[in-house]
């Protein structure tokens, strides 16, 4: 019943990445899809917003993106809200000195 849609964009310096918003080491309660089910219009919603969001990217002239947004949408009210973040500078994966491994 809930959506998520962002941009991350590595060409944007100022474009915080996945790991900017839900940093690796942070555990968080494991809910499935095959247990809890989805809210199949949800799907279509975030996903066609997603597409939007792509194709705004590729034009480049489209307007803004989702870029340093993350749009969360509760599917029982309809009801957005919006979180902005910046980059983490000391982000594990694109900040000053990410941590890189040699696997």
């Amino acid at each position: 019943m809930d959506g998520q849609i962002s941009v991350f964009d590595p060409r944007d310096e100022s474009s915080p990445c996945y790991a900017c918003l839900f940093s690796p080491s942070d555990s968080f309660e494991e809910v499935q899809c095959s247990t809890m089910g989805v809210f199949a219009p949800m799907v279509s919603i975030i996903g066609s917003m997603q597409a939007a969001e792509a194709l705004k990217l590729m034009v480049g002239t489209a307007g803004p993106s989702l870029s340093g947004r993350l749009l969360m949408l509760d599917g029982r009210s309809m009801h957005w809200t919006e979180m902005r973040a910046a980059r983490d500078p000391d982000c594990q994966v694109c900040g000053a000195a990410p941590v890189r491994s040699n696997k």
